[in-house]
């Protein structure tokens, strides 16, 4: 585990190396045919996605971006807390779990005390208590109190299913229904509160 991580610490430095080189001007990468240098933030430019998800249609503009997408479908985990043993998808979710053990919360609700770690968290928190529901379904009118709420909502009007079972390629329109299902694979049953996204 320590190696992988170390290995995806080695990936985002050179990412970040490379990004560094397109804003100072230095073309990163050159074309062995023609000599000619280019970058991949040309992609963001032309509009270029040629890395698509077989299993949903997503398109991405780097390789690495759809490798890591894939763990949507997988449902793979790979960023595990060593405090509690949670789970999460994405190095940056975990770093920011983190806060939870360090005490880091401090943005605070003076409604009810309740505490986040980040400022969009207590907004998104903040209405319950005032019922705002600014995110509006344009097929039937519901309303949610926030964008991913609405973005889960409309797969009931499109049929999206985007959580595939990798072992009998069954689909889901909810990541814990696919959990659920994995189980199904497994002699190991999960409890119910671990199938919380």
């Amino acid at each position: 585990m320590v190696l992988k991580e170390e290995s995806q610490e080695l990936n985002a430095t050179k990412t970040r190396n490379l990004q560094m080189r397109v804003h100072t001007g230095e073309s990163p990468l050159t074309c062995q045919q023609f000599g000619k240098s280019f970058s991949l933030k040309m992609r963001t430019h032309t509009g270029e996605k040629p890395f698509t998800c077989k299993l949903c249609g997503k398109c991405f503009t780097v390789k690495g971006t759809l490798k890591t997408h894939m763990r949507i479908h997988t449902g793979e985990k790979p960023f595990v807390c060593e405090q509690c043993g949670k789970s999460f998808r994405y190095k940056e979710s975990l770093n920011h779990h983190m806060r939870i053990h360090s005490g880091e919360n401090c943005f605070v609700c003076h409604q009810c005390e309740r505490s986040f770690t980040d400022r969009a968290h207590l907004e998104n928190h903040m209405r319950i208590h005032t019922g705002e529901k600014p995110f509006t379904c344009p097929q039937c009118g519901k309303s949610c109190t926030t964008k991913g709420n609405l973005k889960i909502h409309m797969r009931v009007h499109t049929g999206e299913k985007p959580y595939k079972c990798f072992q009998c390629e069954k689909s889901f329109t909810y990541h814990t229904d696919l959990k659920r299902h994995l189980q199904t694979h497994s002699e190991k049953k999960l409890p119910s509160s671990s199938l919380e996204i």
